[in-house]
């Protein structure tokens, strides 16, 4: 799991990177003792403009229940996770699209993270992440919420998807969640993400 406050390591790009490596021929997972390395960012993201026109959308913000800690921690995740390769350089320009879900000191996490290069395959095929949540009970000795901490643990899938019919291979990752709020009547923001 990776380090709490520190935003996952674009686990979702090196691992895809990876799966489709070898002459295209998906592989679930990176060789045994081995783990993905980030490949070097982009630094210009996506223009501001520019949103994913994935099938299904990305989450509302605006229609978003705010002081519901599982609602908000599933949109961020979900927007952490969607990359458009029509639309997107690295995974940085998902991570920005969470920005509003996400607390003072995450965000300036969030932005420190190197971005990875979106995969020359899914450009070929003009592919998004289609992203899949589950939620799950956390394990082990994880505090009851309260009205200002709460603690959210999901499964992710994750698969290539291009707009051709094209379909990598799917990658799972388990996402644990920790909520912030300054008090009962404020939005929850996310302040950590760990993945495994």
């Amino acid at each position: 799991m990776a380090a709490p406050g520190r935003p996952p390591r674009i686990v979702l790009l090196a691992a895809l990177t990876c799966a489709i490596a070898s002459c295209g021929i998906p592989r679930s997972t990176p060789a045994a003792g081995t783990a993905p390395t980030p490949t070097t960012a982009i630094s210009s993201p996506a223009p501001a403009t520019a949103s994913p026109k994935v099938p299904g959308g990305l989450p509302d913000l605006t229609r978003l229940d705010q002081g519901d800690a599982t609602a908000v921690s599933k949109a961020a995740l979900t927007l952490m996770w969607i990359v458009d390769s029509t639309t997107d350089h690295s995974q940085r320009d998902a991570y920005q699209r969470a920005i509003p879900l996400l607390d003072e000191f995450y965000k300036v996490s969030v932005a420190d993270q190197p971005g990875g290069v979106v995969p020359g395959q899914w450009i070929e095929h003009h592919a998004y992440a289609k992203v899949r949540l589950i939620r799950r009970t956390p394990e082990g000795d994880v505090p009851a919420d309260t009205p200002a901490l709460a603690h959210r643990a999901w499964e992710i899938t994750v698969t290539p998807t291009g707009r051709d019919g094209w379909k990598g291979a799917p990658v799972h990752v388990n996402a644990f969640v920790t909520l912030r709020r300054k008090d009962p009547s404020a939005p929850w923001r996310v302040s950590a993400v760990g993945t495994a």
